[in-house]
C-alpha cells in the first residue's frame, strides 16, 4: 500500500525568507512595533525577530519610529511596493481625481481603503481589517490622518461599516468573528447591534463614526463597489471632532455617495 507523497521541505534559505516576510507583515499590522509584540504575533523567537529586523532595516524596508528607537515602522519603499499590487493599484488610479475634488470640496482629509480577500482575514495581530491605500490631507492646520498601510477595523471604523453594509449578512458576520475590540465608549461591540447598524448604513448610503475608532475624530464613508455590486473599498472623509456634527455628517455623506459612484464607474 503506497503512502501519500510528503510535502516538500523548504530549503533553509527559503525558510529564512519566509520568516523575514512574516516579520515584515507583522510590522505592517502593528506599527510602531517592538520585538516582543512581533514575537508574540508571529510565534517567532525574539532572537530571530531581532535578526530579521536588522536585515529588513539594512534593506530599507523598515526604520525606527521617530522618538522610539526600539519600535519599527514600514518605510516608503515597502508601502510603495504594496500599493503597486492589484487590485489596489487600479482602485487608486480610479479614485485619485475624485479624491482630489472631494478634498477640495470638503477641505478635510480623504482616506481610500482597499478591501480584498487577502485583507479581510483575521491574523495573529487581530481581527479582519481593511487597509489604507491612499490619503489626501486637509489643507486646514488642524486635521486628521492615518498612515498608509494601516489596518482599519471593520466594526469600529466608518469605512469598515460601509464595506460590511454591502456584503451579505452571513458574510459580514463571518468577517467580524467572535470578539469585537472596544476602542472607545462609542465602539459597537455587540454583533447583533452592529448588524442592525449595517442595515441603516445600507439604507442611508454612508456610514458615520464619531470617536468609535480614533478619539476626537468624526468621519463618514461610503463603499466603492464594482460592476457586480461587490465592495472593493471605501472613501472616507474625516475631520477633527470640533468640525463635525450631525449636519456636517449629512453634508459630507452626500458628497461621499456621489464620489464613490464616480469611482465605481471609473473602475
Amino acid at each position: 500500500m503506497s503512502s501519500a507523497p510528503s510535502e516538500p521541505v523548504p530549503a533553509p534559505g527559503m525558510r529564512v525568507v519566509r520568516t523575514a516576510l512574516r516579520v515584515l507583515e507583522s510590522v505592517s499590522e502593528l506599527q510602531p512595533a517592538g520585538v516582543s509584540a512581533i514575537a508574540r504575533a508571529t510565534g517567532v523567537p525574539k532572537s530571530t525577530v531581532q535578526r530579521c529586523l536588522v536585515s529588513l532595516r539594512e534593506a530599507g524596508w523598515i526604520s525606527a519610529a521617530p522618538g522610539e528607537p526600539q519600535r519599527w515602522v514600514l518605510t516608503g519603499r515597502a508601502v510603495a511596493v504594496g500599493l503597486r499590487g492589484a487590485p489596489e493599484h487600479g482602485l487608486r488610479e480610479a479614485a485619485l481625481d475624485v479624491m482630489q475634488e472631494l478634498r477640495d470640496a470638503t477641505r478635510e482629509t480623504i482616506h481610500l481603503v482597499g478591501f480584498s480577500p487577502e485583507h479581510a482575514v483575521a491574523s495573529a495581530a487581530g481581527p479582519a481589517a481593511l487597509v489604507v491605500i491612499d490619503r489626501l490631507d486637509s489643507p486646514e492646520p488642524v486635521r486628521t490622518w492615518v498612515r498608509l498601510g494601516t489596518p482599519v477595523p471593520l466594526h469600529a471604523s466608518c469605512s469598515g461599516r460601509a464595506v460590511l453594509s454591502r456584503l451579505p449578512e452571513a458574510e459580514a458576520r463571518a468577517l467580524l468573528g467572535d470578539g469585537l475590540e472596544r476602542f472607545s465608549a462609542q465602539t459597537i461591540t455587540d454583533p447583533d447591534e452592529l448588524v442592525a447598524e449595517l442595515r441603516a448604513v445600507r439604507a442611508r448610503g454612508y456610514a458615520v463614526a464619531e470617536s468609535s475608532w480614533r478619539a476626537g475624530v468624526g468621519a463618514v464613508a461610503a463603499a466603492v463597489v464594482d460592476g457586480t455590486g461587490r465592495p472593493v473599498g471605501a472613501l472616507a472623509v474625516s475631520a477633527p471632532q470640533q468640525r463635525f456634527d450631525a449636519g456636517r455628517a449629512e453634508e459630507l455623506g452626500a458628497l461621499a455617495i456621489m464620489a464613490v459612484a464616480r469611482v465605481g464607474a471609473a473602475l
